[in-house]
């Protein structure tokens, strides 16, 4: 068996979209924008930003293709749970699986019709992040917990939908820094005051350039967001039992 992948305390799911470099009205008629490749000065950047998108457009027409057919996400499960739980051993995640089509559903009418669609700004292009830039956000000063989300879990609830890939009990993220942690909402949150105001998040305050500066494109995590730690197996052990 592999080693333990540590989970932060509580790895907070960011349900929520960034626009890098986008201001906060554009980000509401934007859907997924191209990240200005001209802008690249290199060819292997460009290579590198134009292999970002194709990750990209795989994991979007492959979650279209699943809800279309219905049952397409069912008969890939290993790639399923892969993009969502960072894990091929799909069995391992069966109860949350099966709560990823209802919820995908729900999120998307909230998307479409509550003023969320801030959440499509993502560009296509953008570095992945596991983490948010931290020149850009920085938790308040009034935040009692740190770097860490502490008892709040506000934007893993939005509409009081929980996602699935939430552990309530350990307060843990299944999916913490998986593909689509690290390529769309989750990894890289905040960074539009849309989003904190919509979530009223208590933790993070934004630069006042933060509505129309780049990330800084890394991948890695920026800062280490844990309190405690809670490994992984323990989690997916959690989940096999429920």
């Amino acid at each position: 068996m592999p080693p333990a992948r540590e989970w932060v305390n509580y790895a907070p799911i960011r349900l929520v979209g960034v626009s890098g470099g986008t201001t906060s009205e554009d980000s509401d008629k934007t859907l997924f924008p191209i990240y200005p490749l001209w802008k690249v000065s290199s060819v292997s950047e460009k290579l590198q930003a134009l292999r970002w998108v194709l990750a990209r457009l795989a994991f979007i027409i492959y979650i279209v293709f699943s809800v279309v057919t219905l049952v397409g996400g069912f008969l890939t499960a290993p790639l399923m749970t892969w993009y969502f739980f960072g894990d091929w051993r799909f069995w391992r995640y069966l109860r949350p699986g099966l709560g990823l089509l209802p919820h995908g559903l729900r999120l998307a009418a909230m998307m479409l019709g509550d003023g969320r669609a801030f959440m499509f700004s993502v560009p296509l292009a953008s570095p992945p992040r596991s983490a948010p830039d931290r020149s850009l956000a920085a938790c308040r000063s009034d935040w009692p917990h740190g770097d860490s989300c502490g008892d709040c879990s506000n934007c893993c609830k939005a509409g009081g939908n929980v996602c699935p890939l939430l552990d309530e009990e350990l307060q843990a993220c299944r999916g913490y820094d998986s593909f689509y942690w690290r390529y769309f909402n989750c990894g890289r949150y905040p960074s539009l005051e849309d989003e904190i105001d919509y979530y009223g998040c208590r933790k993070w305050s934004l630069a006042p350039t933060g509505r129309t500066r780049t990330a800084t494109p890394v991948a890695s995590p920026a800062f280490n967001v844990s309190v405690g730690t809670v490994r992984r197996e323990e989690c997916l052990d959690s989940a096999a039992s429920d």
